[in-house]
């Protein structure tokens, strides 16, 4: 992996996702080979069928929108692919950053809380105040584990949407479904 460049469309061989939104699709590149099971973990969900018709229910212009609590569809729900009630532990990787169209996991304040909620960063300048930092305790930031790669204008889209005082869309914005292909 010597030049490698989170933001480089995908080669031949390699894993990505395609989201299906009532906004349009995006593509994501996904990294398996650099961040293993936080990688592994969206995978095996969308071939679950976890996030099919699930919403964005966070949505922040100029910063990111959010989905994939299959649950309860409010951010307070959702678990890892293995299973109710299980999660996943933070992968860092100095080669992975919030840049615009990182998708990441989210999480809570606790070590070893990724579930299914995933966000993806829609602002320009990107987000690297979420990244790990390098002197920091391994539960701070976040893990990126995809690129947005194709389908800008649906996450900028999604992120114009009118929303109430907790960032919750006034209009759903469903996954209407995630297909994992190899190119």
């Amino acid at each position: 992996m010597s030049n490698f460049d989170q933001t480089d469309v995908p080669q031949g061989g390699e894993t990505i996702a395609v989201i299906s939104t009532n906004h349009g699709e995006m593509k994501i590149r996904l990294f398996p080979e650099i961040v293993g099971e936080a990688a592994e973990n969206f995978i095996e969900l969308a071939r679950q069928g976890k996030y099919d018709g699930v919403s964005f229910h966070r949505v922040i212009k100029n910063f990111m929108i959010q989905g994939g609590d299959f649950t309860y569809g409010n951010g307070s729900g959702g678990h890892a692919a293995n299973g109710k009630d299980t999660t996943i532990g933070d992968v860092y990787d100095p080669r992975l950053s919030h840049v615009r169209g990182a998708v990441s996991w989210a999480k809570s304040r606790m070590p070893n809380s990724i579930g299914s909620q995933f966000f993806i960063v829609q602002a320009k300048d990107g987000a690297h105040f979420l990244d790990h930092p390098e002197d920091g305790h391994f539960h701070e930031g976040y893990t990126v584990f995809g690129q947005l790669y194709e389908g800008f204008e649906t996450l900028d889209s999604i992120a114009e949407v009118k929303t109430d005082n907790r960032d919750r869309p006034e209009e759903d914005v469903v996954i209407e479904g995630v297909e994992i292909e190899i190119l």
